[in-house]
């Protein structure tokens, strides 16, 4: 199937594209990589009459170490990430974790916050996220927030975000001293779920399920 009829906007801030989500509500969506938004739309299963791209937006492409968190803007790739300098050193979960993200054309092109927006299950980001305990940032024409992943991710393709807000960062806490992270993974790479990581005290959240499955200590 191809998608139904829809209007390209290409926007070049921040404040463009929440103003457009603004005045366009529930009829425009976000565009950055496309790599899960482009499949949904194929199967018209969203059929938005206005797609925001935002990935030329320069404010939003950043990776940032902060004091306590590493924070990653909207419109950052996947392969930025991975090959960001002193990444096994903070975030030993997210440097063994994205390898096994699809394939490297995908990771080229995904961002890191577009796959935390989509909320699939299946995806390796989201449950990153919530395993970390990390947070996103939520910006719209009026104001700005933050929610920590476990009120963010609500549920399969759900999360707290309203429509006249863009994901403009996500923050991944830094590496504590002796905490273990396990990790389990397929030897395939490419296939869906390849990766189940969690504390191994972790409490049940309404997102995903985390196994703790290896001996390895990230």
């Amino acid at each position: 199937m191809k998608p139904a009829a829809f209007e390209y906007r290409r926007v070049s801030s921040v404040a463009e594209a929440c103003q457009c989500l603004a005045s366009e509500g529930e009829n425009a969506r976000i565009l950055a990589g496309g790599q899960s938004l482009v499949t949904v739309l194929n199967m018209r299963l969203a059929q938005p009459k206005i797609l925001l791209d935002i990935s030329g937006c320069a404010e939003l492409s950043y990776i940032r170490a902060e004091k306590s968190y590493l924070a990653v803007g909207a419109s950052t790739t996947q392969s930025q990430l991975q090959q960001w300098n002193g990444l096994a050193a903070t975030h030993p979960l997210l440097h063994e974790t994205l390898p096994f993200i699809s394939h490297f054309q995908i990771r080229n092109r995904g961002t890191v916050a577009g796959s935390i927006a989509h909320a699939d299950p299946s995806a390796e980001l989201p449950l990153c996220l919530a395993t970390l305990g990390g947070e996103v940032i939520l910006q719209s024409h009026k104001a700005k927030r933050a929610l920590p992943a476990s009120e963010f991710l609500l549920g399969m393709l759900t999360t707290a975000k309203r429509n006249d807000e863009l994901v403009t960062e996500v923050r991944f806490p830094h590496k504590k001293p002796a905490m273990p992270m396990p990790l389990m993974n397929s030897p395939c790479a490419g296939e869906i779920s390849q990766l189940s990581p969690a504390r191994l005290n972790l409490t049940p959240m309404r997102f995903g399920s985390a196994l703790a499955a290896s001996r390895t200590g990230l």
